[in-house]
């Protein structure tokens, strides 16, 4: 090197590290102060802050990101089951009772009791897609259930839908053969009568 192009070191004498081992190398990216941990430029040489010179060797190398550990979630175990709720099931049946007051005061008898028919069927037919939906399982067996015995079924099920996790034994229950066989023939025999009253209703066969 030229006597006219002389490094320029600060006062005291201290040589930076870099001349002393040309080997280790300066990060190309900015990086934080070995002694005061002030964040220098790549360029930098010397510390602006604490005025220390600047060791490669000494220079914390950031550490590369953790990727976040993906781990799928699996529902909560519940030992306990859904239970029936009485607040839910006195709020339905006052509506129903009021429904069926004023459906037979403005309607009459025979519109009346189509028009809580109604409510019974599509009430029920939404229990069936709604736990179908939010993976409740046996959502054939609630629809069918509030169908049969709305009263009960339907606001057990308003109260069921809240947790789908929490298991309801008594409705879904895996059932024997024979018990199978008669919740079939229970269910025939309802809609064989359903459909019977419709048809003396309609005036249909006479």
């Amino acid at each position: 090197m030229s006597e006219g192009l002389k490094p320029y070191y600060p006062e005291g004498g201290a040589i930076p590290s870099e001349a002393a081992n040309p080997a280790v190398e300066f990060p190309s990216e900015p990086f934080p102060c070995p002694a005061c941990g002030q964040m220098l430029a790549s360029s930098c040489r010397v510390c602006v802050v604490c005025k220390q010179p600047i060791n490669p060797a000494e220079i914390k190398k950031p550490e590369p990101p953790v990727a976040p550990r993906f781990e799928p979630r699996s529902p909560a175990a519940h030992s306990s089951a859904a239970r029936f709720s009485w607040s839910i099931f006195l709020a339905v049946l006052l509506s129903w009772v009021l429904l069926a007051a004023l459906a037979e005061r403005f309607l009459g008898p025979v519109r009346s009791q189509l028009l809580l028919g109604g409510v019974v069927v599509l009430s029920s037919a939404w229990v069936f897609y709604d736990a179908h939906d939010k993976l409740v399982p046996k959502p054939l067996r609630w629809g069918l259930g509030s169908l049969l015995l709305w009263i009960v079924v339907f606001p057990w099920y308003l109260a069921r839908r809240r947790d789908p996790h929490v298991p309801c034994r008594l409705v879904e229950a895996n059932l024997r053969p024979l018990a199978r066989l008669l919740l079939a023939a229970v269910v025939i025999f309802v809609l064989l009568g359903i459909v019977t009253w419709l048809l003396k209703q309609f005036g249909v066969g006479h």
